[in-house]
C-alpha cells in the first residue's frame, strides 16, 4: 500500500494573505462583541477566553511562527537588514500586540468591562495596522525579493509547520465563537 501523495505546497504569501482574512474576520466579531458588551454590560467570558485562545494558538502560534521563524529570514538573507529593516518593525510590532492581548487578558480577568472594551479597541486597531502593513508592504517586497525556490521551499515549510501544530479548530471554523448568542 502507498501512501497518498502530499498535497501540492500553497503559495506562501498566498497562505499568509489567507491566515490575514481569517484573523481580520475574527477582528470584526471583537468588534460586533464589544459593541454588544458596551450596550447591554454582559459580560460573555467564553467568547473572551476563545479570542485569547485564538490570539495564542492560531495568530501568535502559527501565523507569527511562519513570519518570524521562516519569511523573515529568508527576507533577511535576500539583503533585509534583520535590525532596522522592515522586519525588525514588524518583530517589534508582533510584540506589541502580545502586549496589547496580555492587557486584554487582566481586564477580562479583573472582569473590568470598561477596561476591557478599551482595552480591545487598542488591540484590534493594532492588529489591523499591522495586517495592512504586511499586506501592502512586506508581502509585495517578498514576492519581489525572494526567488521561486525559496518561496517554495518557504510553502514546504509552512506545511511542515501545520502538521506539527495542533489548529484543526481554528483552520476549521475560525469563528469559534458563539456569534449572535
Amino acid at each position: 500500500m502507498t501512501a497518498a501523495p502530499e498535497p501540492p505546497a500553497a503559495d506562501p504569501i498566498t497562505v499568509l494573505l489567507g491566515e490575514h482574512r481569517t484573523i481580520l474576520q475574527v477582528l470584526d466579531e471583537v468588534d460586533r462583541e464589544s459593541r454588544r458588551l458596551e450596550t447591554d454590560g454582559v459580560l460573555r467570558e467564553a467568547f473572551w477566553h476563545d479570542l485569547l485562545q485564538f490570539a495564542d494558538v492560531f495568530d501568535a502560534g502559527v501565523h507569527h511562527k511562519k513570519e518570524e521563524a521562516l519569511l523573515f529570514p529568508a527576507l533577511e538573507r535576500a539583503g533585509l537588514s534583520a535590525s532596522s529593516g522592515p522586519t525588525a518593525v514588524l518583530r517589534d510590532e508582533h510584540g506589541r500586540i502580545q502586549f496589547a492581548r496580555d492587557r486584554l487578558a487582566s481586564a477580562l480577568q479583573a472582569r473590568d468591562r470598561l477596561r476591557l472594551v478599551t482595552t480591545v479597541a487598542s488591540y484590534v486597531d493594532r492588529v489591523r495596522s499591522h495586517v495592512l502593513k504586511e499586506n501592502q508592504i512586506l508581502f509585495p517586497l517578498a514576492r519581489r525579493l525572494l526567488a521561486r525556490d525559496e518561496l517554495d521551499g518557504l510553502a514546504q515549510a509552512f506545511l511542515a509547520l501545520r502538521a506539527s501544530t495542533d489548529v484543526g479548530l481554528w483552520l476549521a471554523h475560525p469563528l469559534a465563537f458563539e456569534a449572535g448568542a
